[in-house]
């Protein structure tokens, strides 16, 4: 009787209870709470170095075509004519593929006719296009479907989307503005360029402020859901439209460069129902136009506190959002005889 009431006194005190198993439950829960947030910036600073060897290759190929040819690629060459005589062209993702290991397709892009690049559907040239997205971008949908709808065309697109936008300078966006900017690195060349005919592209001798000291490439976030509920009245497309690598009209510009016009990280600051708020009011789609030239404009990221860039001399930085907008347009500009710290140079 001792013997088997000793192994039952045993038995009894290696159980766990309730209370026991909810404290090991909760400590585990906590140590799960302390943890999470560190897996989590840890993968991000992970992106955001993958992000930054993106933006190194993309600076790598613009030094690459410029030893080649003398000069950094166009945001947009715009040289031929369509059917309906509008002025179409070579945009300069397009013109780096030969140096980011894209030579097959850049050899099949018909640069006579840059629209046949989008027959085909999901075989598309226009479909097969490089990997141009940030590893943080939420996009799921790679190429993005561009229905015939949404872009006012005969048939369906499929176009791969892009994070990365080439520095136009002070103001990049809308092409018919009288506000349009050419002091960047990327913007329109060729017949078709505005805000001039036959504007030609940049050489790194026309780098004056410095090539440490002017921005290459930085990045697009394209997320808005304020934007979107916009979009929703019809006066715009979703924000995850823009950022098409392949496009080839005037207006495309907008899509493969990027510029200090707003500040870092710019998102529209209201949504549809209280756009008679906004400074200046958004009264209408006419009216609205002003704060899609700002959005589409815009560097960011969705990295948190800043966007990562690549500058002329081959380097790569993270810049923060609360740099002031007038450092950011300083950096844009590559002649403006200025430097960030705010004076003038010779």
């Amino acid at each position: 009787m001792t013997c088997h009431a000793a192994e039952h006194r045993t038995t009894r005190k290696l159980a766990f209870t309730l209370v026991e198993l909810l404290v090991v439950i909760a400590i585990i829960g906590m140590l799960i709470a302390i943890l999470l947030p560190a897996v989590q910036g840890a993968r991000e600073a992970a992106r955001r170095m993958d992000c930054s060897n993106r933006l190194k290759q993309l600076g790598l190929a613009a030094h690459a075509h410029h030893d080649a040819l003398n000069a950094f690629p166009s945001g947009m060459h715009l040289a031929v004519r369509d059917a309906n005589g509008k002025y179409r062209g070579i945009n300069l993702f397009v013109a780096l593929l030969p140096y980011i290991e894209e030579k097959g397709l850049s050899e099949s892009w018909d640069t006579d006719n840059p629209g046949a690049n989008f027959s085909g559907g999901r075989q598309s040239r226009s479909a097969k296009g490089p990997n141009l997205l940030c590893p943080s971008e939420s996009e799921n949908e790679n190429p993005l479907h561009y229905s015939a709808r949404l872009t006012g065309s005969s048939l369906d697109r499929y176009m791969p989307v892009t994070n990365y936008g080439g520095n136009a300078g002070t103001r990049s966006f809308r092409p018919g503005s009288a506000e349009l900017k050419t002091d960047g690195v990327f913007f329109m060349t060729g017949p078709g360029s505005l805000p001039e005919p036959d504007q030609t592209p940049v050489r790194v001798s026309e780098i004056t402020d410095g090539t440490s000291q002017t921005l290459l490439f930085g990045e697009r976030d394209r997320s808005d859901r304020n934007y979107n509920t916009f979009a929703a009245q019809g006066w715009d497309w979703e924000f995850r439209y823009y950022g098409n690598w392949a496009a080839t009209s005037r207006s495309g510009v907008g899509h493969v460069t990027l510029s200090s016009y707003p500040p870092l990280n710019f998102n529209l600051p209201f949504d549809f129902n209280g756009r008679g708020g906004a400074n200046p009011p958004a009264s209408g789609s006419d009216a609205f136009q002003y704060y899609i030239d700002l959005r589409v404009c815009a560097f960011g990221s969705n990295h948190s506190g800043g966007a990562n860039f690549a500058l002329c001399d081959g380097s790569v930085r993270f810049l923060t959002d609360t740099m002031a907008p007038a450092v950011l347009r300083l950096l844009s500009t590559r002649a403006g005889g200025e430097t960030p710290g705010g004076s003038s140079g010779p």
